[in-house]
């Protein structure tokens, strides 16, 4: 189940009620005012994650190629297309590999 958010990575999204990793619905502070330079992705497992900087993510681009600094599948720096359209508002798509092949091989962290 995907969360409800709106705000396209923003940070000013705020629902439900944070309770850690373990909580029974989805929840959002706002972290629009907090200092940081890097997104970490998990599934709910922590299988599956990636670290990118708070600077690729937070950008336009349509199946742009975008940098992973390491991930679940690769410890070195490499490139995937993402999308984060300006009036899509369930973007960004966040994905170990490139949108089209991580989408049915279930790889979408975001």
């Amino acid at each position: 189940k995907w969360h409800p958010a709106t705000d396209q990575l923003m940070g000013t999204d705020e629902y439900g009620t944070a309770a850690g990793p373990t909580s029974s619905e989805a929840w959002s502070i706002p972290f629009n005012t907090m200092d940081y330079d890097e997104f970490m992705f998990t599934t709910g497992d922590c299988q599956k994650w990636l670290v990118t900087k708070k600077d690729t993510v937070l950008q336009w681009y349509s199946n742009g190629d975008r940098q992973i600094e390491s991930s679940s599948i690769s410890e070195k720096p490499y490139e995937a297309r993402w999308y984060r359209r300006t009036n899509n508002k369930e973007d960004p798509w966040i994905t170990l590999r490139d949108h089209g092949t991580s989408v049915p091989a279930g790889e979408v962290l975001y």
